[in-house]
């Protein structure tokens, strides 16, 4: 069939001849005549077949498949080169006739493999330089571009009608390829970036906008190109690099272009649009792109900052270049592959082009020999990069061509076999790729060197290098639970949305703190939501400047992620107000006396140039905060620390009514303001309503006080850019919702004599007065007492005590993974009420709750475990109001591990001591209440 000296002479060039061999037997069976290509061959020819047989599935499959295509397509391969327009003719007169988009597509697919293999086989037989095979092969997918874009604007021309902008000029459309399509170095099994602009956004083709046209032109383009067809894809199209990225329009006109790129064009885009490159439609417009955008845009001045984006992107290359690969060597992000021979040349072309214009250069094979021409490299050293770059693409090409797929690791299985594709002995071929890797490796390194005293650890590493996957597979072995998520939040402060906001100096300084900011927070709760708040709080300008001050300790960071691990509400305010941590942290020591807030609120109305309404807000979220932290961080008795914190909550809102009742003007008329609820007992939580009442002596100045009433409960209520003060509840106010703002004197002395009911004296046991004429207040305490204890309170109380309680009960929240701390069996309410009904029975008039049960215990023994269950509830429901964004009293499963940690105790302790407590407080509720009692 062959002659035996073809096989011999072969024999030296294959990997596996006998295997080779027998891919040549299948395709003369597939050939329709056999002996035509038997003919054609010679010695070399031959040897050339076998070889691409061997070291290519996908050519392999193409010939098989089209078995006259390697006779049809060699002749002249010693001297034919193509350009775009011989690529153009010939597809041409290949979809020529051809009506249906699938058979259109799966002749450019065709088209591509055919000349794949041409390219290759020059490849193989040294016809060219590797710097003109690569450009040779980048105009190929120009030409299939140009044709699908041909294709797409007749039909749509056809369907809509012609783009007109304004004037009635015909609006265009180009396509400009980036990455190695643009520098005309494009891999053999590569997809194609590209970008889509038109002309102008002002006019209409027909009924559609020209952005709407053009959109829909390139979604058909886009179509043509990426159709999955029995003979392949022609090209996968990657557009991520376009403005705004996947989130982008994907076509865009010239001058939005130019407005983005000015706006928020960052160093990335600079060293992508440094490849930009015209690959089809309009040329003229294209070359307007490039003159009034890339050009300006890439050789802008060099300045520090643009040298320091640099840098950060030389650690990112540095980075993924350290990331191990299991299997092998990645020939392109690896140490001393193809990413440090481009980025090196790349950023010196940037940071001298702006001066130097012959180093405008996008093809690294021109810009190594102009950079060389302007001595920035000795010819031996160009030399030797342009070598270990040649070297570095054939072999990333044989890797991928192997097995067909856009990879570029050289696992090591496959190293010997490679070795022998490229014409070298495994030893040979070791030392010479450690030769061409220490040349880049060199280079790389002499770019901008940075003295380094620290090694990154893994974790920077990763975000450096944006790696997700190598991100994910760290955090997960630290325990985080989303660690994607959490990765990608950790990059935002250097490629995310942000980015335009962070210094290049931020940049250095957060990168320094990734590992104390993994350290602080796996070791709490729930890693990823402490991460989250840190970041809500960190991507504040102001937050920002308080996590970065060089002079930070390392206590103060300790102390804030704390904040942040077990309080999603305190994490919230600060991280809108970031200004409020400093001295909350370091000067504040203990909770605030009434004085404390009166010398503040003064120097607020002196120095802040705010309205009313926000000066109020801001005293009261900078407070709640003060208040919180120092609950959080203060080392003190559990139960002793609490009562602060709900006295000083209260003490906050009082001051802030008392000040309200002054500014509206209510002070002037002889009427009062009482608080009830958690107020009332000064107990106020984390995000509690303020239950209040008002009361006017007389009917003459009822008119006047309900209408500053009014505009003082609107004051409290209305939002703002501050957010809001307090939330009302008038539901404890005779005739609840419905009852009248600002009833008078005359009118709660009838109704508490007459109508109210027995849960309306359990509640104004927790009456106190805030703000009135103290005359008034005197009278309205007289009128209180009376109404609490000079009744009768037997059995039929007792009974409507506990009914009341009962129905409570029926109305909290209930389901198999909830917990209702407050309105559940054996809740807060339990405690509440108990205290009520014993206070009224003793005639004991005292509005806290605690205090109350404090009291009592000393009169009723067996009350002592009551009140510490009491007291856990209490505390487990503040914890739980601090780990929440909002007020709330209902445990979900997944609440409790963090939960447990923010009370400090075991999960499986928690659970014990919170089913304990609710069972010893219902107990003890029944003992006193419950119709059974004897």
């Amino acid at each position: 069939m062959v002659p035996p000296s073809w096989l011999h002479s072969a024999k030296p060039f294959l990997k596996d001849i006998d295997k080779a061999f027998s891919y040549f037997e299948e395709l003369l069976k597939n050939h329709p005549e056999p002996s035509s290509l038997l003919n054609y061959l010679n010695e070399r020819r031959f040897t050339l077949l076998l070889m691409i047989l061997e070291q290519s599935r996908c050519l392999r499959k193409f010939l098989l498949k089209h078995p006259t295509e390697f006779q049809n397509t060699i002749p002249n391969l010693w001297y034919l080169t193509k350009e775009k327009e011989d690529y153009l003719k010939e597809i041409e007169s290949l979809v020529s006739g051809v009506h249906e988009d699938e058979k259109f597509s799966e002749r450019l697919a065709f088209y591509r493999h055919r000349e794949l293999m041409r390219i290759f086989s020059k490849e193989l037989l040294g016809t060219a330089s590797y710097e003109d095979i690569l450009r040779e092969y980048s105009y190929l997918p120009d030409a299939l571009v140009e044709a699908s874009l041909k294709r797409a604007w007749e039909e749509s021309v056809e369907r809509y009608r012609e783009p007109k902008e304004e004037e009635g000029k015909l609006a265009t459309a180009t396509v400009i390829g980036l990455g190695k399509l643009g520098s005309e170095e494009l891999n053999y099994y590569s997809d194609i970036d590209l970008i889509f602009l038109h002309s102008s956004d002002k006019g209409n083709a027909g009924r559609l906008s020209l952005n709407e046209f053009f959109t829909k032109l390139f979604q058909k383009v886009v179509k043509l190109l990426t159709t999955q067809t029995p003979e392949g894809i022609p090209y996968i199209v990657d557009l991520d690099l376009r403005p705004f990225g996947k989130s982008g329009p994907l076509s865009m006109s010239l001058r939005s272009a130019e407005l983005y790129y000015e706006s928020y064009g960052r160093i990335w885009e600079r060293f992508a649009l440094l490849r930009a490159r015209h690959v089809a439609g309009d040329r003229e417009l294209a070359e307007r792109f490039m003159k009034e955008v890339v050009k300006p845009f890439v050789f802008a001045p060099s300045d520090y900052k643009l040298i320091e984006e640099i840098k950060l992107m030389k650690k990112r290359v540095e980075a993924e270049a350290k990331k191990r690969f299991i299997k092998g060597y990645n020939v392109k992000t690896g140490e001393g592959g193809i990413r440090e021979v481009e980025f090196s040349v790349q950023a010196l072309v940037i940071l001298l082009g702006a001066k130097s214009p012959l180093l405008r250069e996008s093809n690294t094979y021109r810009a190594i020999y102009k950079l060389m021409q302007k001595g920035v490299f000795s010819s031996e050293e160009a030399q030797k990069l342009e070598e270990a770059y040649t070297f570095l693409r054939k072999l990333e090409h044989r890797i991928q061509l192997r097995e067909c797929l856009q990879t570029q690791v050289l696992r090591e299985q496959e190293k010997e076999t490679i070795a022998k594709y490229l014409g070298y002995e495994p030893e040979a071929f070791d030392k010479e790729l450690s030769k061409h890797r220490s040349v880049v490796r060199s280079v790389f390194e002499g770019i901008l060197p940075e003295e380094r005293t620290e090694e990154y650890e893994e974790i920077q590493e990763a975000v450096i290098s944006e790696d997700t996957a190598w991100g994910e597979e760290i955090l997960k072995k630290e325990g985080f639970k989303f660690p994607r998520r959490t990765f990608l939040t950790l990059t935002e402060p250097l490629y995310g949305s942000e980015n335009v906001k962070f210094t290049e100096r931020e940049k250095k300084l957060y990168i320094k703190l990734i590992p104390k900011i993994i350290e602080l927070s796996k070791e709490t709760p729930s890693p990823d939501d402490t991460i989250k708040n840190f970041f809500k709080f960190f991507l504040n300008p102001t937050g920002r400047r308080v996590i970065l001050s060089e002079d930070k300790r390392e206590e103060f960071l300790e102390k804030l992620f704390k904040v942040f691990s077990l309080s999603g509400y305190l994490s919230h305010i600060i991280a809108r107000n970031p200004d409020l941590v400093e001295d909350a942290l370091t000067l504040y020591r203990d909770f605030p006396s009434f004085e404390n807030l009166e010398e503040e609120f003064k120097k607020y109305r002196e120095t802040l140039n705010l309205s009313p309404e926000n000066l109020y807000r801001r005293f009261k979220n900078v407070w709640e905060v003060r208040i919180g932290l120092l609950y959080l961080l203060k080392e003190e008795d559990k139960y002793t620390k609490l009562k602060k914190l709900l006295s000083s909550l209260s003490l906050l809102a009082e001051f802030i009514l008392k000040n309200l009742w002054r500014d509206i003007g209510l002070s002037e008329n002889n009427a009062l303001l009482y608080a009830l609820g958690k107020l009332g007992s000064r107990e106020l939580s984390i995000g509690s309503d303020l239950d209040l009442v008002f009361c006017v002596k007389s009917q003459e100045e009822k008119e006047e006080v309900h209408e500053k009433a009014k505009k003082l409960v609107a004051f409290l209520t209305a939002h703002t850019q501050e957010g809001y003060l307090y939330s009302v509840d008038f539901r404890l106010r005779p005739m609840g919702s419905k009852g009248e703002l600002v009833p008078t004197y005359e009118f709660y002395k009838t109704y508490f004599d007459r109508e109210a009911r027995t849960w309306e004296r359990l509640a104004w046991t927790r009456a106190r007065a805030i703000e009135g004429k103290e005359e008034l207040i005197n009278s309205f305490e007289k009128l209180i007492r009376d109404f609490l204890f000079k009744k009768p309170w037997g059995e039929k109380e007792r009974r409507e005590v506990y009914d009341m309680r009962m129905k409570l009960e029926s109305a909290s929240k209930r389901g198999r993974n909830l917990i209702d701390i407050k309105l559940g069996k054996g809740g807060i309410v339990d405690g509440e009420f108990l205290v009520q009904y014993l206070l009224i029975k003793e005639k004991i008039r005292e509005s806290s709750m605690i205090r109350g049960f404090e009291i009592l215990k000393e009169r009723y023994e067996d009350l002592n475990d009551a009140y510490e269950s009491f007291m856990f509830l209490r505390l487990v429901e503040t914890h739980l109001r601090l780990i929440k964004e909002r007020g709330t009293s209902v445990i979900k499963e997944e609440d409790i591990p963090a939960l447990s940690l923010s009370v400090g105790m075991r999960e499986g302790e928690f659970r014990e001591k919170l089913r304990e407590s609710m069972r010893v407080l219902r107990e003890t509720f029944n003992r006193y209440l419950s119709p059974q009692k004897s």
